[in-house]
C-alpha cells in the first residue's frame, strides 16, 4: 500500500469514527439518518465517497455498525476497493450491457421503495389507540378460546364430502379416516393439530372451528388454500390473555403490515399498469 493510500485511509477512519459516533443507528437516537449533513470522508480517483455512503455500503453488506477501530478500518477498505473495481467497470462500459443496467435499475428501484416505505410508516405510524383496539379484538370472547382440533385435508371437495357423509352414518372413526385419507403431515397423527388458537390458522379454518363445540365436526367442507377440510374439536378450554406489554411487538408489527397492505393496494388501484399487446387495466 502506497503513502498516498494509508494517508488516504487514516484522515477517512478518523472522520469515519466520529460520524459513526454520532450516527442514530450506534448511538441509538430518534434522529433520522437522512437529516444528516454528508461528509465526505475519501476521495477515490476523484470520486468523492460520503460518510451516508459508507453506512449505506454497510448496511448492503448486511453487517452490524462499525464500533470498533478495526472493524471501520476494514470496512472503509472493503469501499475502496468495492470503488475500484466499479470504476474498472465504468471504464469497460458494463453500464451499458443489458444484464447490468438491468440490475442497476432494479437496485435503485429498491432502494426507493424501502426509503419511500420508511417514510409512509414515519408519517403514518401505528398509535397506541390502533395497538389498544387490536389487542382488545384479538384477545376477547371467542378468540381467548383454544381447541384440540384433528383435521382430514383432500384435494377434491367430493372426497371431503363422502368422509362427513362415512362419519355421520358411524362408518369411521375420524383418526383412522385421518390416517387413510388426509394429505396433511397431521395424518400420522390421526390429523390431530394439538390446541390452537383461532388466529393461528388460516381463516377459513379458523371460522370454522370456533363455530363448532366439543365433539363436534364440520357438516360441510371447509374451504382454504390448501384444499378441502373437514374439522374436529375433540375439546376447547379457555386461555389466559397475555399483558399487552407481551405481545405489543408483534401487535405493532401486524398493524405496520397492514398499513403498508392498503397503502400499496390504493397505490395499485390508481396506477395504470399496461402489458404490451394486451388492454390496458389498473393494477386493482
Amino acid at each position: 500500500m502506497n503513502m498516498q493510500r494509508k494517508s488516504l485511509i487514516a484522515i477517512g477512519v478518523s472522520l469515519l469514527s466520529a460520524t459513526l459516533a454520532l450516527h442514530p443507528a450506534v448511538a441509538g437516537e430518534e434522529k433520522p439518518a437522512a437529516s444528516m449533513e454528508p461528509l465526505v470522508l475519501v476521495n477515490i480517483n476523484g470520486q468523492d465517497i460520503n460518510n451516508m455512503e459508507v453506512l449505506a455500503f454497510n448496511a448492503l453488506q448486511g453487517q452490524p455498525p462499525a464500533n470498533t477501530r478495526e472493524a471501520q478500518i476494514k470496512l472503509l477498505n472493503q469501499l475502496i476497493n468495492t470503488t475500484l473495481i466499479a470504476q474498472e467497470g465504468e471504464k469497460a462500459g458494463l453500464p451499458e450491457k443489458p444484464n447490468v443496467k438491468a440490475a442497476l435499475n432494479m437496485a435503485r428501484v429498491q432502494v426507493l421503495a424501502e426509503a419511500q416505505i420508511n417514510d409512509y410508516l414515519t408519517a403514518h405510524p401505528v398509535t397506541d389507540g390502533e395497538i389498544e383496539a387490536a389487542y382488545q379484538k384479538r384477545y376477547s370472547g371467542d378468540n381467548l378460546n383454544e381447541y384440540k382440533v384433528r383435521h382430514i385435508l383432500v384435494q377434491k371437495k367430493e372426497e371431503a364430502e363422502e368422509i362427513i357423509g362415512l362419519l355421520d352414518k358411524g362408518k369411521g372413526d375420524f383418526a383412522e379416516l385421518a390416517k387413510a385419507r388426509s394429505l396433511d403431515a397431521s395424518k400420522e397423527n390421526g390429523g390431530e393439530l394439538g390446541w390452537i388458537g383461532r388466529h393461528q390458522v388460516v381463516q377459513p379454518f379458523g371460522d370454522a372451528m370456533v363455530k363448532l363445540g366439543k365433539g363436534q365436526y364440520t357438516k360441510e367442507p371447509v374451504k382454504s388454500q390448501f384444499g378441502w377440510h373437514v374439522i374436529l374439536v375433540d375439546d376447547v378450554r379457555k386461555q389466559e390473555a397475555p399483558p399487552l406489554e407481551e405481545v405489543k411487538a408483534q401487535l405493532t408489527t401486524e398493524l405496520r403490515q397492514k398499513k403498508l397492505a392498503e397503502y400499496i393496494t390504493g397505490l395499485r388501484k390508481k396506477a395504470k399498469i399496461e402489458v404490451p399487446g394486451k388492454k390496458t387495466a389498473n393494477g386493482g
